[in-house]
């Protein structure tokens, strides 16, 4: 037996170097640098919690953290009901699902560049096309990534592309709920709306977290679409915290500053984790 434990555990040994190598070492190393100044040409240099103190007086900080959390109130429940939505269509084994969880699903796919560039030409004022549907409809073309709460709103619809993936996740769910269940509802005499809120969104308690948990990391992490889609502007409308970081670190040359707000996002990250655990569990 011990010999057998033995093995097993050097099977284990090249997964965890590189996991040390990628993951742990990186992450060591931005809690280490955010208490330097370091700007990639000169030497690094020590200088405590300054860091994290400069970032009281940011105004800029302070505002992608409202930005981040703007759009991660708005996506989040638009994705997660869209998307249920989606699933209690469409879980059912036939064609006509199968193909459409395909077409919803499709666009997962796509690298998030090429989503992002599709969604900004569709938002484009001269040339895009639900200002061409607006203009054919006898309506006004709408600024939509040219005024700060249009972008705002832009970006939060374009999220809307990643759907399908948290669709099947409900599917999933939908799909392992006893039948037996829902047709003893039916006999009880409820209808669809009574059966669906008292029997089936209890039975998908597991997969609604699973689906929140991702889809609140998926918001809070969010930078290639936003960065392709409006740069973080107009002005500084949609620049989250991700992409104020990735200015502040690879534009501005900002590397100490830059990782010590990366400590503080992680830190932000991980309580807003552990709210949704927590409520989870009270109910």
């Amino acid at each position: 037996m011990k010999q057998l434990i033995k093995t097993r555990f050097v099977f284990l040994l090249p997964g965890l170097f590189f996991m040390s190598l990628f993951v742990l070492v990186p992450i060591v190393s931005i809690f280490f640098i955010s208490f330097y100044s370091w700007n990639l040409l000169s030497p690094m240099r020590f200088i405590g919690w300054a860091n994290f103190k400069r970032m009281i007086s940011d105004q800029y900080f302070w505002n992608s953290l409202v930005v981040t959390f703007k759009l991660m109130g708005l996506g989040v429940p638009i994705n997660f009901f869209l998307s249920l939505s989606l699933a209690l269509a469409l879980y059912r084994e036939d064609r006509f699902s199968k193909i459409f969880r395909a077409i919803f699903y499709w666009p997962c796919l796509m690298p998030a560049i090429a989503g992002a560039t599709m969604w900004k030409w569709m938002f484009s004022y001269h040339t895009g096309l639900f200002n061409y549907i607006l203009r054919t409809l006898g309506f006004s073309p709408i600024y939509w990534l040219e005024k700060p709460l249009n972008a705002l709103l832009s970006v939060v619809l374009s999220g809307i592309w990643g759907a399908g993936f948290f669709m099947m996740m409900f599917i999933t769910g939908l799909q392992n709920i006893p039948h037996e269940l829902i047709e003893a509802a039916r006999i009880d005499g409820a209808n669809k709306w009574q059966t669906f809120w008292h029997v089936t969104f209890p039975l998908l308690k597991n997969t609604n977290l699973l689906v929140l948990m991702v889809s609140v990391a998926y918001s809070l992490r969010s930078f290639a679409g936003i960065y392709a889609l409006t740069g973080g502007g107009p002005g500084y409308a949609t620049t989250n915290i991700a992409l104020y970081i990735y200015r502040s670190g690879l534009t501005q040359f900002r590397i100490g500053y830059a990782y010590a707000m990366s400590v503080v996002y992680f830190v932000l990250a991980l309580v807003v984790g552990l709210i949704i655990l927590r409520l989870q569990r009270e109910e």
